[in-house]
């Protein structure tokens, strides 16, 4: 098998973890997982860890822009984001359910208990889960500039409100343009 990446590079037998053969590129530092020896190790690996987040030094994660073949059917990877306040992209084989790994992507998802996750990444609800996150990120960066230094003042009056067992009057207080009037 030949790198996606590097494309002529041979791809040499690895172990990501005990009980986890991989293969590696030399040249680039990228891993080809294949699905059953995945699903091998997660029998072995046993209950799934909880997600915390990652306490390591930095990691220079080599993401590539140009698309990538499987190096065991030779389909185009599609690149799927993993989401839960990282930056990675893992590609994926729709065809024979492979991932490649680029240069430090296993250590960050180990970094952060996600590595027993990865074939969860390529699902439904994980990517709609991504999408929900990368929205709120988003309102949240258009909040910040709109409200300026005030913002972190409403959003704690909005916690605050949203734990009120009066809310709803509250909000109605708050809405009406005379609340004094009769």
């Amino acid at each position: 098998m030949n790198c996606p990446v590097c494309k002529t590079t041979e791809l040499t037998q690895i172990n990501l973890e005990a009980k986890l053969p991989a293969n590696g590129c030399g040249q680039c530092g990228g891993k080809w997982l294949s699905s059953f020896r995945y699903y091998e190790w997660l029998q072995y690996h046993g209950s799934t860890l909880p997600e915390k987040p990652y306490e390591g030094p930095p990691l220079a994660v080599a993401e590539r822009e140009d698309a990538k073949l499987c190096p065991e059917c030779r389909r185009i990877l599609v690149r799927y984001a993993v989401g839960h306040g990282t930056n990675l992209t893992l590609d994926h084989c729709g065809s024979c359910n492979g991932v490649w790994l680029d240069t430090n992507e296993w250590e960050a998802l180990k970094g952060r208990n996600l590595h027993d996750e990865i074939h969860l990444i390529f699902t439904r609800d994980w990517q709609t889960q991504v999408r929900k996150e990368e929205r709120k990120k988003h309102l949240d960066a258009i909040y910040a500039q709109h409200f300026g230094k005030d913002y972190e003042e409403i959003k704690r009056v909005r916690q605050w409100l949203d734990q009120h067992p009066e809310r709803g009057r509250i909000v109605a207080f708050l809405t009406d343009s005379d609340p004094f009037s009769a």
